[in-house]
């Protein structure tokens, strides 16, 4: 699988995955969707929307706590955002900058990069340059301990107690070329993957193809009778022509003989 971007990138921040991401999102699209979705902000600071947004994905790209990985993350985004101070921002400053930023900017801005990135990098997510490789699965990822997700998403249960944390459903179709999300749903567990993953099925287009591993076996039907997207409905073929009716007549010629019965 090869890199998509510059040796440059691959320094820092860009060397976990964001270079596709860095090179599609300019600065002026973050001002852009943040005046439009309302949280833009009114005075000079160091967590302005961009640097809040690549916090948040270097960040969740590492299994360490909050405090190391946002001090580690400052120094990544120093690199692409050259104007913020040497020294990090503590993590309360960064939360509470989280929060300003509310779901539709983080709505409009993944339509954005999904519009972007299938539009610059649509030849690395295609198989002999017309098939679109995706591959669909689902996963239980934890949440934060807040009563309100808890209440949503509910706990996991086993024979002798629940789960401290809550938890939710994951179900994504990811390009196996390159590793980029195309579609995901997120729900409660009380939803299966199964009703997830038929949410999911209309993202689908023409001359895909999608890998699920065989617990998903009984959606077969479902899939194989979803028009994709783009896809041609069955032809009515009409003839002007008046239909004349069969000769039952054996054909002679040179390669079919008369038909005789003995």
């Amino acid at each position: 699988m090869s890199f998509i971007g510059s040796p440059q990138d691959r320094a820092g921040i860009l060397s976990f995955g964001l270079a596709r991401f860095q090179s599609i999102l300019t600065p002026r699209d973050f001002r852009t969707i943040a005046r439009r979705t309302g949280c833009a902000p009114k005075k000079d600071r160091p967590l302005i929307p961009e640097v809040v947004c690549w916090l948040m994905m270097s960040v969740s790209l590492h299994t360490e706590s909050m405090t190391q990985g946002l001090i580690r993350a400052w120094d990544w985004v120093r690199k692409t955002c050259p104007h913020l101070p040497a020294e990090s921002v503590t993590e309360e400053a960064f939360c509470q900058a989280r929060k300003q930023l509310p779901l539709r900017f983080w709505r409009a801005l993944w339509d954005r990069l999904q519009e972007r990135y299938q539009q610059r990098f649509a030849s690395a997510m295609r198989w002999k340059g017309r098939f679109r490789v995706l591959a669909g699965d689902g996963s239980e990822v934890r949440l934060p301990k807040a009563p309100a997700l808890a209440a949503f998403f509910g706990r996991p249960k086993n024979g002798k107690r629940e789960s401290r944390q809550p938890q939710g459903r994951l179900v994504a179709f990811c390009s196996v070329f390159t590793g980029f999300c195309v579609a995901f749903k997120f729900a409660a567990l009380r939803f299966s993957e199964h009703t997830l993953l038929r949410h999911l099925i209309p993202n689908l287009k023409i001359n895909d193809l999608l890998l699920l591993d065989r617990g998903f076996f009984s959606l077969c039907r479902p899939l194989a009778h979803h028009p994709a997207r783009g896809a041609l409905s069955d032809p009515h073929f009409q003839s002007s022509r008046r239909v004349s009716a069969a000769d039952s007549r054996p054909r002679t010629g040179p390669m079919v003989g008369a038909v005789s019965s003995r």
